[in-house]
């Protein structure tokens, strides 16, 4: 018996040194690994320009002399206008996702309230002094709730499944 001990404790011992060697080794080899730090940056949309060898070289005197021509409404109103469609979509589709999400968060605290509601008409329903009247009209209102949370259950399901959806989809890009 004795042996047997003296084996199984060399045995951890050893398993031991193994796992501390092992993390050792993980430390290092995970310090060497060059951490990359990757950023997203939200796409904004930026006017479409002509390529080099097609652009003008730009005369001050020019510019200068005729500052209407730079500032023209008509000039100004073409790049706006994609961008601010763009992001009439982007922040439509923002709007429904938050009204999604707070629809969500209410069915999930309405669900809560009917739960709690019928744990109080169960503890209810088997109190030991209790009349036949009362036990009725628990029992009848306890099928009502319960009701209740499975429309709520299944609505909830379907907002859930209507916000992945989106989520999924992601906004319209511009």
């Amino acid at each position: 018996m004795k042996p047997l001990i003296v084996i199984l404790l060399t045995a951890i011992t050893v398993q031991a040194q193994t796992l501390a060697d092992i993390a050792r080794q993980e430390r290092a080899r995970r310090a060497q690994i060059n951490n990359k730090v990757v950023t997203s940056v939200v796409s904004v949309p930026v006017p479409e320009s002509k390529p080099a060898a097609e652009a003008k070289p730009v005369d001050p005197k020019a510019n200068a002399a005729s500052p209407a021509n730079a500032a023209s409404p008509a000039n100004a109103a073409k790049p706006a206008a994609p961008a601010a469609s763009s992001v009439d979509a982007v922040k439509d589709w923002n709007e429904r996702a938050d009204k999604t999400r707070k629809r969500v968060q209410e069915l999930q605290d309405q669900e809560t309230v009917l739960q709690l509601q019928i744990n109080q008409l169960t503890n209810q329903l088997f109190a030991p002094v209790i009349d036949q009247e009362t036990k009725n009209q628990t029992q009848t209102r306890l099928g009502e709730i319960q009701n209740q949370l499975t429309a709520t259950r299944a609505e909830l399901d379907q907002t859930k499944r209507t916000l992945d959806a989106m989520n999924q989809q992601g906004p319209p890009k511009p």
